[in-house]
C-alpha cells in the first residue's frame, strides 16, 4: 500500500489533475466491460435450442408444460459460472437442494419451478437433483431475463444494461427475476435457503413476513396474479425500476418490498402492518415467527450441538412454516449427517431424500 501511494503521488506530480481523470476514465471503461461481460453469461447461443441430447434445459416460455398461474411455488438460480465456450453444469449443494425439496414434499398440489438464469446443462445422472425430481411437481427450466420482461415495465429499462453495472450482480438479478415471476403468474417465490416445515396452503394469497419488528423479508413472498396482487407486483418491479441502486445490498430487495408497503399501508410502522390486514389491501405481514424466528446474528444456533441451544431452537422453531438458514453469511455448511444439531434434525424431516443422497456429511 505505501508503495502504491509513492507511485501515485509521482503520477499526480508529474501529470496533474489530468492524470486522476485519465484513471477514472479507465476504471469506467472496466467497470462496464465487466458488465458486458456478465450480460453474456445470461444470453443464449445457437446452442441453446440445440440438439436435444445435449440435455440443456427448457425455457420455461417455451416448454409444453407452464407453470400453473397462482399455484406455483418459484425458485430463482442466477449463479452463472461458465466460461465464453462451455455451459454452466446444473448442481446444487444439499444444503440449496434440500429447500426445493422441503416446498415440493409440504406442497404436492403445487408446482415448483426451479427458473435457471443462464443457458444449462442438466447432467444425466445426480443425487441431489434426482432427489429433487422423484417430486413429480419439481421442474428445471430455463428463463430468459429479456425474454421474460417482455410487455412489462421493465422491458425497455433493461436496455439501458444498468443491472449488469452492479456490485451484486447475482443477487440483483434473484430480486429482479422473482418479481417478474408473481408479476406473470402469480404464486409463491422462495429463496433456496428457506427449508418448509408445513404447507402453506392456508395462508393469504397476497403474503410476506416480517424480518425483524420493523423490517420485512424478500425470501418468501406470496402473491395472486389477478386482482390487488397484479398491482402489487407491478408496483414492486416499479420501485426496482426507477431506484435501482445495483452497488447497496439489498436496496433492490427486501428495501422494495418496505418501500412499497409504506405507500400501501400509509404507515411505516410494521407492526402495525402485521396487526391489520385491511390497511394493506389484503397483503398479510406474516410474524418475524414465520420464516425468520432465528435472525441472521444467531445463525450459528443451527449448527450447534449443545443440548440446550438444541433445544431452544427446536421449540422457538415450533410455530414457523419455515426457517431461512442466511446462505450468504459466510459458515462452514458441512455437518456430519449423525449430528444431534437443530439443523440436522429438520433436514432429515422436511428433505429426508436429499438427506439421504448426501452421504455422510450434509454439504
Amino acid at each position: 500500500m505505501f508503495h502504491l501511494k509513492k507511485v501515485f503521488n509521482a503520477l499526480y506530480r508529474k501529470f496533474g489533475p489530468r492524470f486522476f481523470l485519465l484513471f477514472s476514465i479507465c476504471c469506467f471503461i472496466i467497470y462496464v466491460l465487466r458488465g458486458r461481460k456478465a450480460k453474456y453469461y445470461y444470453m443464449d447461443t445457437e446452442r441453446t435450442y440445440g440438439d436435444a441430447n445435449q440435455n440443456i434445459l427448457e425455457d420455461v416460455l417455451f416448454s409444453k408444460e407452464k407453470p400453473t398461474p397462482g399455484k406455483t411455488i418459484f425458485f430463482i438460480e442466477t449463479k452463472c459460472e461458465r466460461s465464453d465456450l462451455n455451459y454452466n453444469i446444473l448442481n446444487f449443494t444439499a444444503h440449496n437442494a434440500c429447500g426445493i425439496e422441503s416446498a415440493a414434499l409440504h406442497h404436492p398440489t403445487h408446482d415448483v419451478y426451479v427458473l435457471v438464469a443462464c443457458p444449462t446443462f442438466r447432467p444425466q445422472a445426480d443425487p441431489m437433483i434426482d432427489a429433487m425430481l422423484s417430486y413429480k411437481n419439481v421442474k428445471f427450466r430455463y428463463v430468459n431475463l429479456w425474454r421474460f420482461a417482455e410487455g412489462t415495465i421493465i422491458e425497455e429499462w433493461l436496455k439501458t444494461e444498468a443491472l449488469f453495472q452492479s456490485k451484486y450482480l447475482m443477487n440483483n438479478m434473484s430480486n429482479l427475476l422473482r418479481l417478474l415471476a408473481l408479476y406473470r403468474y402469480g404464486g409463491i417465490y422462495m429463496d433456496e435457503d428457506v427449508i418448509m416445515f408445513r404447507s402453506l396452503k392456508d395462508e393469504s394469497p397476497n403474503f410476506m413476513g416480517a424480518e425483524t419488528e420493523d423490517s420485512i423479508g424478500n425470501s418468501v413472498i406470496g402473491m395472486e396474479q389477478t386482482g390487488h396482487g397484479r398491482l402489487f407486483s407491478y408496483m414492486f418491479l416499479d420501485d426496482f425500476k426507477r431506484n435501482y441502486s445495483g452497488n447497496v445490498w439489498g436496496y433492490n430487495g427486501p428495501d422494495v418490498l418496505v418501500r412499497m408497503m409504506k405507500v400501501i399501508c400509509g404507515t411505516n410502522d410494521v407492526k402495525l402492518m402485521k396487526k391489520d390486514v385491511t390497511r394493506c389491501l389484503g397483503i398479510k405481514v406474516l410474524d418475524v415467527s414465520a420464516f425468520y424466528e432465528i435472525n441472521w446474528l444467531e445463525r450459528d444456533n443451527f449448527f450447534d450441538e449443545t443440548p440446550k441451544i438444541v433445544n431452544e431452537t427446536l421449540t422457538r422453531l415450533k410455530k414457523s412454516y419455515g426457517m431461512h438458514t442466511w446462505n450468504h453469511v459466510k459458515t462452514n455448511w458441512t455437518q456430519s449427517v449423525n449430528s444431534p444439531s437443530a439443523y440436522i434434525q429438520l433436514v432429515a424431516k422436511n428433505c429426508p431424500k436429499v438427506f439421504a443422497a448426501t452421504g455422510k456429511r450434509f454439504t
